[in-house]
């Protein structure tokens, strides 16, 4: 999705149909970076690229820091960073391993993960709407 300017308030319709996009045009061993505050539709939006991929519905990995989602053309990884309190620790996530091995690696909280964090293909940043039904979707870079 590179050089494709994604800024909007987006339904969950529309989020749907940006996650389905990327899923078709990311080529395997891609990896997504999503950053945003709590609650603005991080998860959501793994869960709409799970069913683009006709995988098993996401789950927030909060507590489980690594989810898979076994998929027809591959596996959906799915790596929230959020509770790393130090880059360091992603080292035990082997970020750049489960890119190699992965249709699409999705990471939350990419930043947590400093250097460890394999570069992006796509980098999203979500936001609370005005509208509650809404997302704010911003693709960075």
């Amino acid at each position: 999705m590179p050089g494709d300017a994604v800024v909007a308030s987006l339904t969950q319709a529309e989020l749907e149909a940006v996650a389905a996009d990327l899923w078709r045009r990311a080529p395997s061993g891609a990896v997504v970076w999503l950053s945003g505050d709590l609650g603005s539709g991080k998860t959501t939006f793994v869960q709409a690229i799970t069913r683009a991929a006709g995988a098993s519905l996401a789950r927030s990995p909060t507590f489980a820091l690594v989810h898979e989602y076994p998929s027809a053309a591959g596996p959906v990884i799915h790596v929230d960073c959020y509770r790393l309190k130090h880059p360091d620790e992603a080292l035990d996530l082997d970020l750049f391993g489960l890119a190699a091995r992965a249709r699409l690696l999705v990471i939350e909280w990419p930043e947590r993960a400093g250097p460890h964090a394999p570069p992006p293909y796509a980098h999203f940043r979500f936001a609370h709407a005005d509208v509650a039904t809404h997302r704010q979707l911003e693709q960075v870079g």
